[in-house]
């Protein structure tokens, strides 16, 4: 029997598992170790880019995994897994930063905006969370103390040797695309209202620290440039101010003669380059009856940054940007709210988001509005919510509340400020519009596009608003609808599409509390190349 065990013994390492084997295993683990770090670990983010619109200009390959799978043929198993984890949340809250231009202590503060996901992305938001758990668990699975001595070395190469040559094609491309090397200390960020060209070319490598560091960098001192900019009330032109001013709003007037005053910043409402296109967008402000009640003024503000700056720029005209949200009662004091309440305006504020996002429900206090009303409101008033990239009161609906709201004949003016929500990308495709605009290939559109999603759902806050001015409306009332900033598509070949530096504007003033003259002088501010109706 022993002699028999012997040989089968001698047969299984001769036919079943022989030395050779054995030698391509240990191969083959050194390789797969390799593959794993530089390549696999970057699934996360991959798919979190898909999801959730990040900028492909970030990059393909993060440096630092690679970096991390040098580190772990040294360290303990459960340390690999603690920094992979670590790396790949930390390479994913970047690239939300990045892409949305949202400095990092503010990102990490509104994480609270998770919850208000739809269905699909929670579910994508939990699945990325569990595939970051696994991939660290596969990372501890593959211990590099196990790999020894010229496999050791090779694998540590081929690492060091991968990242180099990423970085090294970047170099390469945006050498022969702009003549010359890139600028270190601009290099990875992507800012709206910037033209950054060399931001706009695809890399292999995304280089992770070098992106916290400039996002630290920037956002400190763009919270400082905010704070000095408060401090020395530096103004920035807003299409509010020029509707307050055509209508005499400050001249003095008495409480029963003063107009209301509607604001209303549609979300990633942007100039685009197509004349017929931004047209087609304001036909809705073409239509005879409303023509016939208001003058219609066609304009466009420089824009930079994103929503809140949007926000801080129509409601405070000032460039204080994040700044908003934990400026002063000192540096607030001049902001419209405030001001339009001493001349005897009812300030109200609307959004269909929780007031917990970008603390809203702070600051709106804070700038001098005396009704506010988040989506938890606006359930309890049987408000209808709509799906997008956030879960939250449909636009449609907000503008009906607004128009029952006017109807009433009241003794003080009411002043409203509505920071619409529906076309926050990344847009649903297809939008989830019953009857939306149609998406006309003349327009260059096509259906079940980003684009057309876009298109549907700020047409359908025009078609809303143009619906609501021509409302029973207990007194005048001047409207301003005015976007917040260009739409941060995924696709460059779409950002290309919208101004960098511009937002357009329409400002229906009633006709008693506007003069033609002014129309025209007003009408001058628009882009060149788009016609004005």
């Amino acid at each position: 029997m022993e002699s028999l065990g012997g040989i089968l013994r001698g047969w299984r390492n001769l036919v079943i598992w022989p030395r050779w084997a054995e030698k391509r295993t240990a191969r083959l683990h050194w390789i797969f170790f390799v593959v794993f770090f530089a390549v696999l670990a970057n699934l996360p983010f991959w798919i979190a880019g898909h999801v959730f619109g990040l900028q492909p200009q970030l990059g393909w390959f993060c440096v630092e995994f690679s970096a991390l799978g040098v580190l772990a043929l040294l360290v303990p198993p459960i340390l690999t897994a603690i920094l992979l984890f670590t790396l790949i949340v930390a390479d994913i809250v970047c690239g939300v930063c990045v892409t949305y231009s949202i400095p990092f202590s503010v990102c990490l503060e509104n994480s609270i905006v998770l919850r208000a996901f739809t269905g699909f992305r929670l579910f994508a938001a939990c699945a990325l969370l569990l595939l970051a758990l696994l991939i660290a668990a596969l990372g501890a699975y593959l211990p590099g103390a196990a790999i020894r001595g010229k496999d050791r070395r090779r694998a540590a190469a081929w690492l060091i040797g991968f990242a180099l040559l990423s970085v090294a094609a970047d170099l390469v491309n945006v050498s022969r695309a702009t003549g010359h090397l890139p600028n270190l200390r601009r290099i990875s960020i992507v800012a709206d209202g910037v033209d950054q060209s060399i931001n706009r070319i695809p890399r292999f490598a995304r280089i992770l620290s070098i992106r916290w560091m400039h996002l630290a960098i920037i956002g400190s001192n763009t919270l400082a440039m905010e704070s000095a900019n408060a401090a020395s009330a530096m103004a920035e032109p807003s299409a509010t101010a020029e509707a307050l001013r055509l209508a005499g709003v400050a001249s003095g007037k008495s409480r029963q003669r003063l107009p209301n005053v509607v604001l209303i910043l549609v979300e990633s409402w942007g100039w685009t380059t197509e004349p017929d296109l931004n047209n087609a967008l304001l036909e809705a402000y073409q239509q005879p009856d409303l023509r016939n009640r208001y003058d219609v003024v066609q304009g466009s503000v420089p824009f930079h940054g994103a929503t809140i700056a949007g926000e801080a720029r129509e409601l405070c005209g000032r460039s204080i940007d994040f700044h908003l949200l934990d400026a002063s009662a000192t540096e607030l004091r001049n902001c419209l709210p405030a001001r339009l309440t001493a001349l005897g305006y009812h300030a109200v504020a609307l959004h269909g988001m929780k007031g917990s996002m970008f603390s809203r429900s702070a600051w709106y206090s804070a700038i001098g509005f005396q009704e506010i009303l988040f989506n938890d409101r606006m359930k309890q008033q049987g408000l209808p919510d709509c799906i997008g990239a956030f879960t939250g009161t449909c636009d449609a609906s907000v503008a009906e509340w607004i128009e029952r709201r006017l109807e009433k004949r009241e003794d003080a003016p009411v002043f409203v400020h509505w920071m619409t929500l529906n076309s926050h990308l990344p847009v649903p495709i297809p939008s989830t519009l019953s009857a939306g605009a149609p998406c006309l290939s003349t327009l260059g559109l096509a259906p079940q596009t980003a684009l057309c999603s876009w298109y549907q759902l700020v047409a359908n806050v025009h078609q809303s608003v143009a619906r609501l001015a021509l409302g029973a409306l207990g007194r005048p009332t001047v409207f301003v609808i005015v976007g917040d900033h260009a739409p941060p598509f995924v696709d460059p070949a779409l950002r290309k599409r919208f101004s960098r530096t511009e937002v357009p504007y329409i400002l229906l003033l009633p006709r008693s509390e506007s003069s033609s003259s002014s129309r025209r002088a007003t009408a001058l501010l628009a882009p060149a190349g788009i016609p004005l109706k």
